[in-house]
């Protein structure tokens, strides 16, 4: 592996322990200050909002310094986000959609020089073993965060130990923006082509496209809080949520070790479907019987799961791109034109749930809409098939 790959790794080590630390307390933190299903909502959807419509202007201004450039103001975006949250503290409820859309925008920059990092340094051959690579240091923080962060919490009185905790988030995003510096990336053409890319994609990249918009309803709900607030419903301790981050981190670790060594393009759709079932039946099986046994079974299927599943889709979405002969050129289009359906997606599926709140009572829509939610994966599997028929001969 060569030294801007390592370099890679070790920023986004120190960039997921960050958001390992404190990214499902904020969650827990306003749910703690509120108990509101609704107001988590609109933290997620200010989040997904101010992704979608920075995206362009993120893409124009990597075209005009650097992928690198944009990542690093993302990481500084996080640091002035997380600060914010320390300065207002529980008076957050109260700028819920400045705080979503403040960390929204560093996801943003910082996603677009992620992105281009990875098609620099790998492969279509060797992509999947490195994504493998990546979410094993990602879960290895994993472990060690939460377990951090719930212990902090659990031994101070009042709100103490998440401000803590926000502040060893803000100490690691420090240091990530420091890596980064040693991270040189390459500079990108001037000349955008965003309408070729809109009007005539690959067929494959046409196909994922809406494949994307499926997924996406499911990341800006179950992923990003009703997992959260599942966990914490059974547990009700910050430091019993570190304590099963830290096993579900411990299950993704040891996934991404085994399959970084067996993974090939053609097993890929084989992938996908073990993981999409395994997240289903754990996904509607907690939502009939929410105990802690049947949290741990869930946290060893889906874990598994999602680890085999958001591998594969990433790894398919960088093929996708890279069937056009011009995508040296272009494939920051196609990531700027990829986060119109992830934007969409993540608000129809906020859409969604807001629409199942009005009609369940407060009891009844976390396990509805987390059965709902946590099955959608399986029914993409037709598709995926359909578009992605002939790459390999096992599929």
């Amino acid at each position: 592996m060569k030294l801007e790959a390592k370099l890679y790794l070790v920023m986004m080590t120190f960039l997921n322990f960050s958001l390992a630390l404190s990214g499902i307390f904020v969650n827990i933190f306003i749910w703690n200050i509120d108990n509101s299903f609704a107001l988590l909502a609109f933290y997620s959807l200010s989040h997904s909002i101010a992704v979608l419509v920075s995206f362009p202007a993120c893409a124009w201004l990597a075209r005009q310094t650097s992928p690198m450039s944009c990542s690093r103001i993302g990481i500084l975006l996080f640091i002035v986000g997380y600060s914010f949250l320390l300065w207002v503290r529980e008076d957050a409820v109260n700028h819920i959609f400045l705080l979503g859309a403040m960390l929204g925008l560093a996801t943003s920059f910082f996603v677009i020089g992620q992105h281009m990092q990875i098609f620099n340094i790998t492969q279509d051959r060797n992509r999947d073993r490195f994504l493998y690579i990546l979410s094993f240091l990602t879960n290895g923080v994993g472990m060690l965060a939460p377990m951090i962060s719930g212990f902090t919490i659990s031994r101070f009185i009042g709100m103490k130990g998440y401000y803590i905790v926000f502040s060893i988030s803000l100490l690691s995003f420090l240091i990530t923006a420091l890596v980064s510096l040693k991270v040189k990336g390459k500079k990108l053409p001037k000349k955008s082509s965003f309408k070729e890319v809109w009007k005539n994609p690959t067929r494959e990249w046409r196909g994922m496209y809406w494949v994307s918009i499926v997924t996406s309803m499911v990341e800006g709900t179950y992923s990003s809080f009703l997992v959260t607030i599942m966990t914490f419903s059974i547990l009700q301790s910050e430091l019993s949520l570190g304590g099963y981050n830290t096993f579900a981190a411990l299950m993704g670790l040891m996934t991404s070790l085994w399959l970084a060594k067996i993974s090939r393009p053609e097993l890929r759709m084989k992938v996908f479907t073990i993981g999409a079932f395994l997240v289903a039946s754990s996904s509607i099986w907690i939502s009939i019987q929410p105990s802690f046994l049947i949290l741990v079974i869930y946290a060893v299927l889906s874990v598994i799961g999602f680890n085999l599943m958001n591998t594969t889709l990433n790894a398919w979405m960088y093929a996708s791109i890279e069937f056009d002969k011009k995508f040296e050129e272009r494939r920051l289009d196609y990531i700027v034109v990829r986060e119109i359906p992830l934007g969409l997606g993540r608000m129809m599926g906020i859409g969604l749930f807001f629409l199942m709140y009005a009609f369940f009572d407060d009891e009844k829509i976390l396990p509805i809409s987390f059965a709902l939610f946590g099955s959608i994966f399986v029914f993409l599997i037709p598709a995926l098939r359909k578009i992605w028929s002939g790459h390999h001969p096992t599929i």
